[in-house]
């Protein structure tokens, strides 16, 4: 208990650190500056920090949780959509966005559409989402502090809460990348470390999965949901990774475009390896250890196998391992929620509102929010990752085709693209509340729903024009500069 406890303020000190040499770094920043932390991140640090922000509280705990109670096929579903959303995100997102010069995903869409509507729409689903995804984590760190503090949940979460709050508001993409680059360093060593004691402790890979195959025939078949489920949950990753804030906005901090795609694929590389070591192999272990009974909460089966399986030093850096897991995601969200609010939506609702302005409210705005999914986070439900699927699910079905079609089809309009918006959103909510489907099985409707509305009524509709398509066209080619948004001032 004691190490853990020193490594842990050991560790949150570094980060509050962090925050404050991120702020006197980047004071007399812009408002994109602050969203993207100069725009000069190099690829490993870049590429790490995309792990880190991914590889959430969720993935430490929630993943591993959904695999002991549903078969790591389940599970498997998830993390193979999560690798195809980085290709898709790599080789047909991450150069125009990037070359687009813009600070966030709303931008874009404002950008490519210039739709008031869609304006003002497009970030309130990003809040809606986003909140539901940090209440998720949330849960996580109040778990891990209820039980490494033995302090209710609701003080463990307040206290995680406080730390990344202030090192987000008060550095922001630049103190978010450096935490993410430690926090995923440290998540990559209790990974393999983990990993590497499940295989010992089981007398190899082979016998450890046949060991937890015989306990729990289940965990290694495909009779947990229908297999409608599986293909959903394999959609919702697959399609949120492309449109995912706190994962584009990498894309933007990166040097440049080549240096943005190089990062995306060492990211889903560390998170292959994370799915397999701990969904597998730790799981495997914990079943054998658990000899397959159930949890009273299956979110806390990583924190049984650290219980039983490993001595107390490497017990206390993978504690602070999930720490960063939680930490690193709901620092990056709240960035992305602090973006959408300031910078995209009161950016549409008022046109005149200054850079300085919005680079005083942007760091105000992560405060609200973070305080607001503090209260949020104090009753959570089960099963973190469906959970957080689930707002995901909404938020591809809203966004994925309107974003990859804007990007790759000159006929995509604003009308198209409001269209597809709303009917992605409004299918995805009667399906998710009006009827009893199995778990995210949703989107294989809704995204389908989404792709025919912004077709149909981008070919009813006028084509955008010359003008309109002018900086998406320069972003295919180059990056988009300060003259050539002159040029245009002076062609408007």
């Amino acid at each position: 208990m004691v190490i853990s406890v020193v490594v842990l303020v050991l560790y949150l000190a570094l980060c509050i650190g962090i925050g404050i040499y991120a702020n006197r770094a980047q004071r007399a920043g812009t408002a994109h500056d602050y969203l993207t932390g100069g725009s000069n991140v190099g690829f490993f640090v870049n590429g790490v920090a995309i792990f880190a922000a991914f590889a959430t509280g969720g993935t430490m705990l929630g993943n591993m949780g959904l695999s002991y109670v549903g078969g790591w096929g389940y599970i498997t579903a998830y993390n193979a959509g999560v690798a195809v959303g980085y290709l898709i995100t790599a080789f047909f997102i991450a150069k125009v966005f990037r070359n687009m010069n813009v600070s966030t995903v709303p931008e874009f869409i404002r950008e490519r559409f210039n739709n008031k509507t869609l304006n003002i729409i497009v970030p309130l689903i990003l809040i809606g989402t986003l909140t539901a995804y940090l209440v998720a984590q949330m849960k996580v760190g109040g778990l891990l502090g209820e039980r490494l503090f033995n302090i209710p949940y609701t003080w463990s979460v307040v206290l995680i809460g406080a730390v990344y709050i202030f090192y987000t508001a008060y550095g922001g993409m630049k103190a978010v990348t450096l935490t993410d680059f430690l926090q995923g360093l440290i998540m990559i060593a209790v990974v393999l470390v983990t990993g590497v004691v499940a295989v010992t402790k089981g007398g190899g890979v082979g016998n450890l999965y046949s060991l937890a195959q015989e306990i729990s025939p289940q965990w290694t078949q495909t009779t947990a949901y229908p297999h409608i489920a599986y293909i959903g949950g394999f959609l919702v990753w697959a399609s949120v990774l492309a449109i995912l804030p706190h994962t584009v906005m990498r894309i933007f901090s990166a040097k440049n475009e080549r240096t943005g795609r190089a990062s995306l694929t060492l990211g889903v590389g560390m998170y292959i390896i994370t799915s397999i070591f701990t969904c597998i192999l730790v799981i495997a272990l914990t079943i054998i250890l658990n000899n397959g009974a159930a949890l009273p909460d299956n979110d806390a089966a990583f924190l049984l196998f650290l219980d039983q399986a490993v001595p107390d030093i490497v017990k206390a850096i993978a504690y602070a391992g999930i720490f960063a897991a939680v930490m690193s995601s709901v620092s990056a969200m709240l960035l992305a929620l602090g973006a959408a609010l300031a910078y995209d939506l009161i950016g549409t609702l008022k046109p005149d509102f200054s850079e300085e302005k919005k680079r005083k409210l942007v760091p105000l705005s992560i405060v609200g929010f973070g305080i607001l999914t503090l209260l949020l986070s104090m009753n959570p439900p089960e099963l973190l990752t469906l959970l957080y699927s689930a707002a995901m699910g909404l938020l591809a079905s809203s966004l994925f085709f309107p974003a990859i079609l804007g990007i790759w089809w000159k006929r995509m309009n604003n009308a198209g693209a409001l269209a597809g918006t709303l009917a992605g959103a409004i299918s995805y909510l009667i399906l998710l509340w009006g009827f009893e489907m199995p778990p995210l099985s949703e989107i294989a409707v809704s995204l389908p729903t989404s792709l025919l509305f912004s077709i149909l009524f981008s070919l009813m509709t006028a084509p955008p024009t010359k003008e309109q398509m002018r900086r998406i066209t320069i972003a295919h080619e180059r990056e988009y500069t300060a003259e050539d948004e002159k040029q245009g001032a002076e062609i408007g």
